[in-house]
């Protein structure tokens, strides 16, 4: 062959091309970034609108709807789903893998524009996102000090340490939870504006007025030039407390006159707790292509050097770090990838007896790895769990081309031939037949790229670290294993014998020549019985298929994190307070029951900002994480702790408590098992969803079950008559914000004080606002000056409104949520469904299945398919070479054979059947018929 000739001709150059290459390699692979899974551009686009006060059925007919129709027009769009809650309106678009998502968003944009004229004004949205899993936290830090008080670490935090972490390289931004922020109350009281005569809104008015400051313009002189500034900003509380609302038969009505002016706190919707203390946590989002593990271990980094930055007393402690999975699941790999260099290189040195050639060909699996490290690199690809698998997978792989050549080298120089011309022989002899095994092995992941959907984008980086390997690996066989050999291999040389290497080197030769006499005997025996040899393979193959089929199944196998996430729910409209109580009862029994939790981090309320959507919305929401200690250091794994603790919270009261995990939740669509139930009327479809309930939650391994239609909450509802309004001149959109005012209160102006802003906050007294009859007492005046009660113009009335309102496909969907433990994911889903068939469904509601499962069933579709291209992919390659369509034949019903290992290895391990063993027996595929292809190919020459 040309390669291997110019190689060992060439000898020098060669070399220098190689250490060029390992060099680039090297600088690669200190490029690379880290993360837990690929980088994946999922084809997500989120529009959410927020229209303040209007409940879940309103934002579904008079926003939710309109925008669902009008992007339902955009192309490659597969799903549409949306949520529609108080006051927000949540449509999620789904698009088909491989879809150019900037021009998605902007053909979502552009026909968005059609509905603006038909969304009330006072809708605020759609704003319109990509979705991207990245955007999950993930650092958390907690701020202490014995010297500050929560409203003043607070401060802090979105003061001075937001900033400063922002400007690490690689944070995207951060966000402060917890705490007490400033606010200025004007704490209007409803019998005085009624003495008085004056609306709430004129109060509101009146402190915008007052807090103005804004330019004049200017004046010149023959010397100099002056801009004019009025100062009109309030500079203390006493300004605004005599700010002037009114004026009424020669007497000045001021705000002190009507309401009480407090300097105190932005009324808590959301509690943040470290290790059972109040704490601010500032949450940490890193950009979308930045270096997790970089990150999070810069943002460590920098502790020391921003606490002394910070005020006195001020300490920063780490509370959840996301890094430490990736950096341990990583380590892991690297740890079985050196485990699995160091078997492969005693495997060599058991058969080849001979250092030297063992290291000479154990040298292709650094050079193929670390020059694949070099194309990852330019291919944009990530270092992550599964690019890290597909090198510890090819491991074995990359060595035995290299076997294969150095082997054939030996039989040339015993034939007599001097080093260069037996080098160059028996490289060039099985050239051929290597190129075919390694196209054949490369042939079967090919479908495995074009393999739609999720599974399809999460294994492309497998397949394509494991193609360049194994492309690099064939590279060095033919050139420098042979150059290698032509200048260190001797044949004199093939035992460096002295000592007890020796005597270990005659004792494998001597089981070497028995295991080939052995297998001579039994080669002989085959040939003699072939019908019992045949009829034994073929039943063996049929076990094997029997022990596959009863085998469970999942899509992903389980890994222990390091953390356990629970969601705590109580009833629709639970207090903060009474959610307080419930969730130190929670901290009380993980303190008592988990010894090996290191930090616990609580939150439960109302999310604020960007956090409401990765944490809790309500509430009667809670979020419960834990950090355990490392795993070495523990003896109960995350799921024997989750199984202890489920029974033990859920036996708390009106506690609903469910296990999470939060990368799959974000990965994969939340719950293991989901059964969607289609159809308009939600009373008939919450039947359903509890007759459901029913029928699941006894199957074994059945553990969370939860509908998503859950438990109406409690409201009062605000009815206008509108005929009364428009005989008064009143208009709905007015009293809905007086009514906002009162309850809700309105940020009407900023109030300035050292540099730092705080917001002012018009409402009514907190003990004027908490019944029905004070909502129907609130006062109105109308364009006569006329003051009536609101009862006058609205019926307020007591009702039930569902939390929120799910759609899928246009249509209203009430899913129940199952999570499983204990039990593989595709037997509990075949039970699932064999207890739906028991569920009497109306014929205007169907039922389907989704979440996790969903996605399992149609990756391992997929996949088999996948399977099917490649053993056609296979057959056509050995075609080619042998230019014979029966030889191939031989070779690849070998092929069957192989899942009697497959079987057998699952079985005994306890595994269960996923995309990752589906994975590798499609490598199988390719791998079993090399040897097969090399016998046929010798058999072909002999002849």
């Amino acid at each position: 062959m040309k390669m291997t000739e110019t190689a060992i001709r060439r000898g020098v150059t060669f070399f220098m091309i190689y250490f060029i290459a390992v060099g680039f390699g090297l600088f690669s692979l200190a490029r690379l970034n880290i993360d837990l899974y690929p980088k994946l551009e999922f084809p997500m686009i989120a529009l959410i609108s927020q229209y303040t006060g209007v409940g879940p059925f309103d934002m579904e007919t008079v926003v939710t709807r309109p925008v669902e129709e009008v992007v339902a027009a955009v192309e490659n769009i597969e799903k549409i789903t949306s949520t529609s809650a108080q006051g927000l309106s949540l449509v999620l678009l789904e698009f088909d893998w491989g879809t150019d998502m900037n021009q998605a968003e902007i053909d979502v944009r552009n026909s968005l524009e059609f509905i603006q004229d038909v969304l009330p004004q006072e809708v605020d949205g759609p704003l319109v996102f990509a979705f991207d899993p990245s955007q999950q936290p993930i650092f958390y830090l907690a701020l202490s000090s014995e010297m500050h008080g929560m409203a003043e670490l607070r401060r802090i935090a979105e003061r001075d340490l937001e900033p400063r972490l922002e400007r690490i390289p690689g944070v995207a931004s951060a966000f402060t939870m917890g705490g007490m922020r400033r606010e200025i109350k004007v704490l209007v009281d409803p019998a005085r504006l009624r003495a008085h005569n004056i609306p709430i809104e004129q109060v509101s008015a009146a402190l915008q007025m007052g807090n103005l400051q804004l330019p004049a313009g200017k004046i010149e002189n023959a010397m100099q030039e002056f801009t004019v500034q009025t100062a009109g900003e309030y500079s203390n509380i006493e300004q605004i407390e005599n700010t002037s609302v009114a004026a009424m038969n020669g007497a000045v009505i001021r705000i002190k006159d009507v309401a009480a002016v407090v300097d105190g706190f932005v009324e808590q919707q959301q509690k943040v707790w470290n290790n059972g203390k109040p704490a601010v946590m500032v949450v940490i989002q890193k950009q979308s292509d930045a270096n997790t593990v970089q990150v999070c271990e810069e943002v460590r980094n920098r502790f020391a050097k921003i606490e002394a930055e910070l005020p006195k007393g001020v300490r920063l402690e780490t509370v959840i770090d996301f890094s430490e999975f990736i950096t341990r699941s990583m380590a892991n790999l690297g740890n079985t990838a050196i485990q699995a260099i160091g078997l492969t290189l005693l495997v060599l040195l058991f058969f080849l007896r001979n250092l030297r050639s063992s290291l000479i060909v154990a040298v292709s699996i650094p050079v193929s790895m670390i020059v694949t490290f070099a194309v990852m690199d330019q291919a944009g690809l990530t270092l992550n769990v599964i690019s890290m698998a597909g090198l510890a997978l090819a491991v074995g792989m990359l060595v035995d081309n290299s076997i294969v050549v150095l082997e054939n080298i030996f039989r040339h120089r015993e034939l007599g031939e001097d080093l260069r011309e037996a080098s160059h022989n028996g490289a060039t002899e099985v050239s051929m037949a290597i190129t075919a095994s390694t196209l054949t092995t490369l042939a079967v992941f090919v479908p495995v790229l074009f393999v739609p959907g999720l599974a399809g984008e999460l294994f492309n980086d497998m397949v394509v670290t494991i193609c360049f390997s194994l492309t690099v690996s064939l590279l060095v066989a033919l050139t420098l294993i042979p150059l290698l050999a032509s200048r260190l291999l001797h044949l004199r040389e093939k035992l460096h014998r002295f000592g007890w290497l020796a005597k270990t080197s005659d004792t494998i030769g001597y089981w070497l020549t028995g295991l080939h006499k052995i297998y001579a005997a039994g080669l002989k025996w085959a040939l003699q019985h072939r019908k019992t040899v045949v009829f034994s393979a073929v039943g063996l193959f049929v076990l094997s298929i029997i022990i596959l089929a009863s085998l469970g199944g999942e899509f992903l196998p389980q890994s222990d994190s390091g953390f356990v996430a629970i969601a705590v729910d109580r009833a629709p409209g639970t207090s903060l307070e009474a959610m307080e109580a419930s969730m130190a009862e929670i901290d009380a029994i993980i303190r008592a029951n988990v010894p090996e939790a290191k930090n616990t981090y609580i939150n439960f309320g109302q999310g604020e900002g960007i956090m409401a959507f990765f944490s809790t919305r309500t509430s009667s929401e809670g979020d419960v994480t834990l950090g355990l200690t490392n795993l070495t250091q523990r003896r109960r794994s995350q799921f024997d702790i989750q199984d202890d603790l489920r029974e033990r919270l859920n036996s708390i009261p009106g506690v609903e408590a469910s296990f999470t995990d939060r990368g799959q939740e974000a990965m994969f669509g939340g719950s293991d098992i989901m059964v969607e139930i289609f159809g308009h009327d939600l009373s008939r479809a919450e039947a359903l969803a509890n007759a459901v309930v029913e029928k699941v939650k006894g199957i074994k391994g059945v553990v969370d079950v939860e509908t998503s239609l859950r438990e109406s909450a409690p409201e009062l509802r605000v009815n206008f008559d509108r005929q009364r309004l428009a005989d008064l001149g009143l208009s709905t959109a007015q009293l809905s914000r007086l009514v906002s005012t009162s309850v809700l209160g309105s940020v009407v102006t900023r109030y300035r004080e050292a540099g730092d802003e705080y917001d002012v906050r018009v409402q009514l007294v907190k003990n004027t606002r908490k019944s029905k009859e004070d909502i129907e007492n609130i006062l109105i005046v109308t364009p006569a000056g006329k003051p009536i009660p609101l009862r006058a113009v609205a019926e307020v009335e007591y009702s039930q409104a569902p939390i929120e309102i799910t759609r899928e496909g246009q249509e209203r969907m009430v899913s129940v949520n199952i999570d499983i433990s204990g039990r593989d994911l595709r037997s509990v889903t075949q039970d699932v469904q064999a207890a739906l068939r028991q569920v009497s469904v109306p014929n205007d509601f169907r039922i389907e299945i989704g979440g996790i499962a969903e996605e399992q069933q149609e990756s391992f579709m997929y996949l088999g398919l996948a399977m099917l291209a490649a053993l056609l992919l296979v057959y056509m390659v050995m075609a080619s070479q042998f230019e014979s369509l029966l030889d191939p034949f031989i070779i690849i019903f070998t092929i069957p054979l192989s899942s009697i290992g497959v079987a057998l290895a699952l079985l005994l391990t306890g595994i269960n059947l996923n995309v990752m063993a589906l994975i590798g027996i499609i490598m199988l595929v390719g791998i079993v018929v090399n040897n097969g292809i090399v016998l046929v190919d010798f058999i072909n020459q002999l002849r």
